[in-house]
């Protein structure tokens, strides 16, 4: 593991800087139009957006019990592609943060940062966290308002996992990815549940949240944010591209491929 995480820092400072190299001296060394919408610029876009769509198959992969082995490849994986795909997006814009589609790469950017961050610093922080102040059991069961909350919390929750998935023990149940296409509802329900649950067991006094930095705990949130928004945002400068071109070329030439003016 420390291996891939001394390689995940290094390629992603690679792939920037490369990409960073190919902004400031393609002009001089390559005698083809690299304008973002030219022939080269478009394909290099649609190879980042092609990319960056694929880390979020991790989604389905991370709650796979059939995958649950191969995980730490997986993720690994996942972040390559990420850094890989915020390379050609970076290369694929020239640059160019004065126009919307910047927004996307900013995102993009954001995305590889909290990635990174995540993958190679926050395991080493919250594990001296959780070493520190774990949460012991007895803690949570004081007979006190909130901790007789989250008693009926956990009684709902195995009310609605014995129509999930009858023989899982509540204490050890993980939402799956099988869970949540074959009983969508019901999978919504528990999550919602168990999110109230964590929130009441991390605001009783004994929890070790004022343990773990700020940033461990926003992270994962942002990351998630970001891939939205990127997404949104990717959307949006595809069909406005494709099919708005006129739109978009706001009375310039229209000088990359189309669907429609």
């Amino acid at each position: 593991m420390a291996w891939q995480n001394r390689f995940i820092f290094f390629v992603s400072v690679g792939a920037v800087v490369i990409a960073l190299a190919y902004l400031a001296a393609g002009p001089m060394l390559a005698s083809y139009d690299q304008r973002p919408g030219a022939p080269v610029g478009q394909w290099l876009g649609v190879a980042a957006a092609i990319a960056m769509l694929l880390t979020f198959l991790y989604l389905p992969v991370r709650r796979s019990a059939a995958l649950e082995s191969g995980k730490p490849r997986y993720q690994f994986i996942h972040t390559l592609v990420g850094i890989l795909g915020l390379a050609l997006a970076l290369a694929h814009s020239r640059g160019r943060l004065t126009h919307p589609p910047a927004l996307v790469l900013l995102a993009a950017i954001g995305l590889m940062v909290t990635g990174v961050y995540g993958r190679v610093v926050s395991p080493k922080r919250l594990g001296a966290a959780f070493g520190r102040a774990a949460l012991p059991y007895g803690a949570i069961r004081g007979g006190s308002g909130r901790s007789d909350a989250i008693d009926g919390l956990v009684e709902m929750k195995r009310a609605v996992l014995a129509r999930l998935d009858p023989p899982a023990s509540e204490a050890r149940f993980v939402l799956r990815t099988h869970h949540w296409l074959r009983r969508p509802l019901l999978a919504c329900r528990y999550f919602r549940l168990a999110s109230r649950e964590r929130r009441l067991v991390e605001s009783l006094p004994a929890a070790a949240v004022g343990e773990v930095s700020l940033a461990e705990r926003l992270w994962r949130r942002i990351h998630v944010w970001l891939a939205w928004l990127f997404v949104v945002g990717l959307l949006g400068h595809v069909v406005t591209t494709l099919f708005f071109a006129g739109y978009v070329a706001d009375g310039r030439d229209i000088y990359w491929w189309h669907l429609r003016r």
